[in-house]
């Protein structure tokens, strides 16, 4: 296995607290977003893109944009895949229309490796994320972190113990939350 470069030690943030404050923001019902020619649309507070590897959900103050690592990123890799930049324009355009203050990106990992080369590779991925948008001129204020393989969404492993690709491809992802107001102080 390739180890993915460690990011800037400024880089990164306490994962509990700025997921913490992410999650209970999001808890918030929403009321569902259109953004025209963005290929996002919504029904209620939810937020795709057909035939893509790209979801999310809008709230009141957040909108969370889901993208799934394989779309991305090679297996146990950082460097965005040329098929990424598709989804990643489509989360550009939301950035660009809604986001007012933080920008929380964080990567995610299955369980196969080591903890440490999960959380050094999901943070590798979140910061390869942030450099396009940033590259794309979204000079925003953004926060990063990599989670590893910490809070999965699906099961990694079938109930008697036998492998899930299914849920480990799930459990791969970024995930962006963007703020759609401006804190004080910001």
């Amino acid at each position: 296995m390739q180890q993915p470069a460690p990011a800037a030690a400024s880089e990164q943030a306490s994962p509990a607290s700025s997921a913490a404050a992410a999650s209970s923001a999001l808890s918030a019902q929403g009321s569902g977003l259109s953004s025209q020619g963005s290929g996002l649309s919504s029904q209620g507070s939810g937020l795709s893109a057909q035939g893509s590897g790209l979801s999310g959900t809008e709230t009141g103050f957040n909108i969370e944009i889901n993208l799934s690592s394989d779309v991305l990123f090679d297996f146990d890799k950082a460097d965005l895949k040329p098929e990424a930049d598709a989804e990643l324009q489509k989360a550009a355009e939301v950035i660009r229309r809604k986001g007012q203050g933080l920008i929380l990106i964080t990567g995610h990992t299955d369980s196969k490796g080591s903890d440490a080369y999960n959380q050094r590779l999901s943070l590798a991925r979140a910061q390869a994320v942030k450099s396009w948008f940033e590259a794309q001129g979204l000079h925003q204020n953004y926060q990063i972190e990599g989670l590893g393989a910490t809070r999965p969404i699906a099961p990694n492993t079938h109930p008697d113990g036998s492998d899930n690709p299914e849920g480990r491809a799930q459990n791969r992802r970024v995930e962006i939350i963007v703020n759609k107001t401006t804190q004080l102080g910001s």
